[in-house]
């Protein structure tokens, strides 16, 4: 016979065959026990998972949410429909406890996290503390080096203080990330609402992820089986099942992130404020959940994310609209010098209007050409010229990895 139990009258796990000595009764409340878990069998071959097209997430996740369901019941849906093709995306906090609850499930499960190169020491020993509770193999997955590589020799290892962190997450996190999802059908998060009340009150249970596409560019689902429990309802469990937890937690971390962009709270601030605490508090995610902020929202990052992988698709790209003078100065400055580059012009390709919104919004420059090489903001035809005049322009070529020597020839 199932029986769900709970704490503080929030149902928190569903276990099977329970005695009575593994529930204890305060104040007629009852609080979970340690309970045997379900061994959890690794993945050999690809799980068979049931067709999920016909499903509607987004009103599955609002009966969910009206039925106050427990994780585990949301969980074991979720791995019941995509099987191999979901996995859980575990941060090395108290998001934990969303490992325990897939463990109840008694199905096999996948877990994967985002090393940035810049955890704390405690984070990583915890993954490993992890792995061996649950005799799970966490997937790691890592920035790309060279991305990695230029950010730091052009703005050092702290920009993220001056012009903000965005970068440095869309870079370390957000991109390896979409790498990650795109061989999924499913993932997993421990977001809940109460984390940020600013960004995160609309984190639905379950949806049809809006910023990330999956499995060979198709729908993604995202599952979200804490967003309705609160940071009380999670330690609670975490504390009576004796679940490990990550150390820093002993120190005052709360939100735990990377060590230069987190710090431990003071009794009484929100868990947030130890992240990006030189920053706007509305401007406190990182760009992994950026489609629980809201619809502009979404759209906004889905085309800055497009400008930023146009900037990155050539070592010199320019953007530009075909009626511009100044545009046709800069291509015949280019051309001049033997270049080869990648022209995007924006009155001419699709969802242009919202690519110069965009652009905008990522160099301040609201007139075009804008010039990029080696993924730097050059700028307009002007700025370029005068650059070229100073013997400076050959310089950034060279340190792009342009052959400066047919450059300058050519010049």
């Amino acid at each position: 016979m199932a029986a769900f139990i709970g704490c503080g009258g929030v149902r928190l796990t569903q276990a099977t065959s329970l005695s009575n000595s593994d529930v204890s009764f305060v104040s007629n409340k009852s609080v979970l026990k340690r309970v045997s878990r379900r061994a959890v069998v690794p993945f050999t071959i690809s799980a068979t998972a049931v067709a999920s097209s016909e499903i509607d997430w987004d009103a599955q996740g609002k009966e969910w949410e009206k039925s106050n369901a427990d994780p585990v019941e949301i969980l074991d849906k979720a791995l019941e429909v995509f099987g191999n093709d979901l996995a859980i995306a575990f941060s090395g906090a108290e998001d934990v406890s969303v490992i325990e609850y897939a463990s109840r499930t008694g199905k096999p499960f996948r877990v994967f996290a985002l090393d940035t190169g810049r955890l704390h020491p405690e984070t990583y020993r915890y993954y490993a503390e992890v792995e061996k509770h649950y005799g799970i193999k966490i997937e790691y997955t890592f920035p790309d080096s060279g991305e990695v590589e230029a950010l730091v020799n052009e703005k050092g290892l702290f920009s993220f203080y001056e012009d903000g962190h965005q970068e440095c997450c869309r870079i370390r996190k957000v991109r390896p990330l979409r790498k990650k999802l795109g061989t999924l059908r499913a993932w997993v998060t421990g977001q809940r609402k109460d984390q940020s009340p600013g960004t995160r009150n609309e984190v639905p249970t379950s949806q049809l992820d809006p910023a990330f596409q999956g499995m060979n560019n198709g729908p993604l689902i995202k599952f979200n089986p804490l967003a309705n429990t609160t940071s009380f309802d999670v330690w609670a469990m975490l504390r009576i099942v004796e679940v490990p937890y990550n150390k820093l937690h002993e120190q005052g971390f709360i939100s735990i992130g990377c060590e230069p962009c987190t710090k431990p709270v003071l009794p009484n601030q929100h868990e947030r404020e130890g992240r990006w605490w030189w920053e706007e508090a509305t401007q406190k995610e990182c760009g992994l959940h950026k489609g629980n902020i809201g619809e502009d929202a979404v759209t906004k990052e889905k085309f800055d994310n497009k400008v930023r992988d146009l900037i990155a698709s050539d070592t010199v790209v320019m953007f530009s609209k075909t009626t511009c003078s100044f545009c046709k100065e800069l291509k015949a400055l280019l051309s001049g010098l033997n270049l080869k580059f990648t022209d995007v012009q924006v009155d001419v390709i699709e969802d242009g209007a919202s690519i110069s919104d965009a652009l905008l919004r990522l160099t301040k420059q609201d007139t075009v050409p804008n010039l990029f090489i080696g993924k730097k903001h050059i700028g307009t035809a002007d700025e370029t010229k005068k650059l070229h005049a100073e013997g400076k322009l050959i310089k950034i070529l060279s340190n792009a990895g342009v052959s400066v020597k047919d450059a300058a020839n050519a010049a």
